[in-house]
């Protein structure tokens, strides 16, 4: 609002100058004989200001950017005060009912938006955090043969994931659609991507991929602690009996690498679950059935990219390594027995 700083200085002086009994002009005496009306416009002024200022904090850059159109028609409401009004103006009173409006309506379309964003944290952060890998005790008794130490984890892994899958898809199909919804207004063509939802989709992408990969390094992490265990008891039982000139074990040295090799290869194979958005879209590819295996599959997953991670790729090297040792002390045993007899 176009207001004069001088104008409290003028009616301030006013006032001393009546007060002393000194002749005062009458335009001045028109100026002080609004002051009420004018100290009220003041303070409703800077209140509509402060609920500006509030509507538009708590913010972050990419929901700004978001939001760039009704920030901008709310602008566009607050700056005719600035290009239209002045301190005598008749319609102050108006101005102010419609910019209150204006920013009564950008906040409940905020409100929206932050409520359905921090949905959508919700289930990051439950990505991020989850567990994968099933707690076993390590002071359990009686060992598991390898097929039941393989569901052990295999079972939990899957139910846990399939969890994560049906948050994870709630994320395009009910929260961005909603946002999408009540900014940008894109229904009209769903064939078209919306160009304003864009940077929005990207930025929630970086995080869940940054959620998937902590979940797999975790994964990773507490297997390798598994597998370079070496206090007793036992967690896999393994049978062994003679067999001239040697030793035989049951299940064999290639059955339970095998076994090992499935629980770590299905910890990344995670990632396969998670499919990618359409480019411009909250849409996740579909499963599609291959035309050699008749498997499904979704054609563009996080896996590739969660694969060229360093940690990751550490992590599954030292595991390797692990498990290499673990087989190296069946050899070693039955080499031993051989030079025995």
């Amino acid at each position: 609002m176009n207001f004069a700083p001088d104008l409290k200085v003028i009616i301030r002086e006013a006032k001393f100058l009546d007060r002393i009994g000194k002749a005062i002009p009458q335009t001045i005496i028109n100026i002080a004989l609004q002051e009420k009306d004018y100290m009220r416009h003041v303070d409703r002024l800077k209140q509509l200001l402060r609920c500006y200022k509030s509507a538009l904090s708590n913010l972050k850059p990419v929901e700004k950017k978001l939001m760039h159109t009704e920030i901008h028609k709310l602008n566009r409401h607050m700056d005719k005060g600035y290009r239209n009004h002045n301190w005598f103006s008749l319609s102050i009173d108006e101005y102010i009912k419609e910019c209150q409006t204006a920013i009564d309506t950008f906040k409940e379309t905020k409100s929206i938006v932050l409520q359905h964003a921090q949905n959508i944290e919700k289930k990051v952060s439950a990505i991020e955090n989850a567990q994968i890998i099933r707690q076993i005790d390590f002071e359990r008794k009686t060992p598991m043969d390898i097929t039941e130490f393989f569901d052990y984890f295999e079972t939990y892994r899957v139910k846990i994931l399939a969890e994560l899958v049906k948050d994870y898809q709630n994320i395009g199909d009910q929260y961005l659609k909603s946002i999408e919804e009540c900014t940008v207004k894109n229904n009209a063509d769903q064939s078209k991507a919306s160009e304003e939802m864009r940077p929005y989709y990207m930025y929630w992408e970086r995080r869940i991929f940054n959620a998937i990969t902590k979940m797999i390094v975790r994964a990773l992490a507490a297997n390798k602690t598994i597998w370079s265990r070496t206090e007793r008891p036992c967690l896999v039982k393994m049978a062994s009996s003679y067999n001239h000139p040697g030793i035989t074990f049951h299940p064999t040295v290639d059955e339970l690498r095998t076994q090992l090799d499935k629980i770590s290869r299905n910890i990344l194979e995670s990632t396969k679950s998670f499919g990618r958005w359409w480019d411009g879209f909250a849409k996740i590819f579909e499963e599609r059935l291959h035309e050699e295996t008749a498997e499904k599959y979704i054609p563009y997953t996080f896996f590739d990219d969660v694969m060229q991670n360093k940690m990751i790729s550490q992590l599954h090297y030292e595991i390797i390594q692990c498990k290499n040792q673990i087989i190296e002390k069946f050899s070693l045993l039955e080499r031993g027995w051989i030079m025995r007899f």
